[in-house]
């Protein structure tokens, strides 16, 4: 046995976590009707900051939550790491946004599919 860390393992933990603390995020938001767009925004930065991934130095392979990575790049003063995790982190947050913005759209278009047709019963 060389080592005992295994970052699968330790990712898998990680992410079942991190799923459980989205849906806690997500419940606090359950008194905001639920077609809002500020509520699929506020909603989508929970995952965002939970599910972004960075790498712990530039040219590593090993990968950590990006807000971990800004927070002990920045105890450590590295800014380069800390620009890197932000950047990760931005890219997180920008598909946020545009999963919010096409889940606002489908909302959208909504009503104007589930409208039942106009048919006219007194000609039948």
């Amino acid at each position: 046995m060389d080592n005992l860390y295994n970052p699968v393992q330790a990712w898998a933990i990680y992410l079942g976590f991190a799923l459980l603390g989205c849906w806690c995020w997500r419940a606090m938001f359950c008194l905001m009707t639920s077609s809002s767009v500020l509520r699929d925004m506020l909603v989508m930065l929970g995952p965002v900051l939970l599910l972004s991934p960075a790498p712990i130095s530039p040219g590593s392979d090993y990968y950590a939550p990006a807000f971990m990575v800004a927070a002990f790049s920045a105890l450590s003063d590295e800014p380069v790491i800390t620009q890197n995790a932000l950047t990760w982190w931005l890219v997180g947050l920008l598909l946020g946004i545009l999963y919010a913005l096409v889940r606002w759209i489908v909302r959208l278009q909504r009503p104007l599919s589930t409208q039942p047709p106009d048919v006219n019963y007194a000609h039948e």
